[in-house]
């Protein structure tokens, strides 16, 4: 299906058209499964939850918001990203609560260019989570970039493409974007705010 014609089911999702949300979910569903694959090998093992379970359980979450998010095929992927990535959380705050360390789970982000946070570092998720919240408010921009490259699993070429930028540009808004994530982590991420 032709961008086009995905970005035209999104706004008529976005509209509450019920049929247009059961079309994007059919034709994008290979692509979700294949996010949903990358989210769960980066977390580690989730107990009670497999890539199937995680797709339809995110789109569960979407299909209860009052319409989607994203006009484009790279904003909706930030959007799946992230609510995969709260499936994801929520599971593993679940399976925390009865292990010691409380909802602590180590993250190890390492996908060669599509990971646009630490590189090659183990990161606490729920840090990680809260400073991607904290991002989003300070630029939405570089929020969404990473979102889409480590969450969404695009490439650089597919950001630039979505963006009708280079891949330069995306290149140099990805060196903001993982300086502004590591402050953000490195400065309070990891308490409650």
């Amino acid at each position: 299906m032709s961008q086009g014609a995905i970005t035209q089911l999104l706004v008529d999702c976005s509209g509450g058209d019920a049929q247009a949300l059961q079309r994007l979910y059919a034709t994008l569903y290979p692509e979700i499964k294949r996010v949903a694959r990358q989210r769960l090998a980066q977390s580690g093992r989730v107990v009670g939850l497999n890539t199937t379970a995680l797709v339809h359980e995110g789109f569960l979450r979407i299909a209860e918001q009052e319409g989607l998010q994203g006009a484009s095929r790279g904003q909706f992927f930030a959007y799946v990203g992230r609510v995969l990535r709260s499936v994801v959380i929520d599971h593993v705050r679940a399976e925390g609560r009865d292990k010691r360390g409380g909802d602590a789970v180590m993250l190890t982000l390492s996908a060669a260019e599509q990971v646009a946070a630490v590189s090659s570092e183990m990161v606490d998720l729920i840090a990680l989570d809260r400073a991607l919240a904290r991002m989003q408010a300070l630029d939405q921009g570089l929020y969404e970039l990473i979102e889409m490259l480590s969450f969404a699993g695009l490439t650089i070429a597919e950001v630039a493409l979505l963006r009708g930028t280079s891949s330069r540009t995306v290149n140099r808004e990805l060196i903001k974007a993982r300086a502004l994530l590591q402050e953000l982590l490195g400065d309070g991420a990891g308490t409650p705010g």
